[in-house]
């Protein structure tokens, strides 16, 4: 008699549990996935192009998307400060602006090396006014750099 009456309940229950599989924290999941695969996207094909203006245009949107994580008060990236290292640091996750100066220094050497001094500039000089966080004090150390040698005449 009393396994009779579980069937309604069961029935009752099983759409409920099926359907919390689909809860809202795995959707975000998964957008943020999306637009953690869009900002890689981005950064590889930085990190492979040849394409000065291509490179200047991708290290804007990884800027811009590093802006906006930042504002939204998600941690780039999960350790303090303080441990920010001298190189680049090894993460378990991806920090859009990280990939911005990235981006922005090698669009900087690559267009020092072909002598284009004013383009050259401006990548380095958007690292250091936009990056001024001890986390990449890499990636300005490096743009610093970039600029003392484009102010002594040097390329290399």
């Amino acid at each position: 008699m009393r396994q009779r009456h579980r069937w309604p309940f069961i029935l009752l229950i099983l759409p409920l549990a099926i359907s919390g599989c689909n809860t809202p924290s795995s959707t975000s999941s998964r957008t943020d996935n999306v637009r953690f695969m869009d900002a890689w996207g981005i950064y590889s094909h930085c990190s492979q192009s040849g394409d000065l203006d291509a490179m200047r245009a991708d290290a804007h949107r990884l800027s811009l998307a590093g802006n906006m994580t930042d504002s939204l008060g998600n941690p780039a990236f999960p350790y303090s400060e303080e441990t920010a290292s001298i190189g680049p640091s090894d993460r378990l996750s991806a920090d859009p602006s990280a990939m911005a100066a990235a981006c922005a220094l090698r669009a900087g050497q690559l267009a020092q090396a072909r002598g284009l001094r004013s383009f050259a500039r401006e990548m380095f000089e958007m690292i250091v006014t936009n990056f001024p966080q001890p986390r990449y004090r890499y990636y300005v150390a490096q743009a610093r750099d970039g600029l003392e040698r484009l102010d002594a005449g040097t390329s290399s």
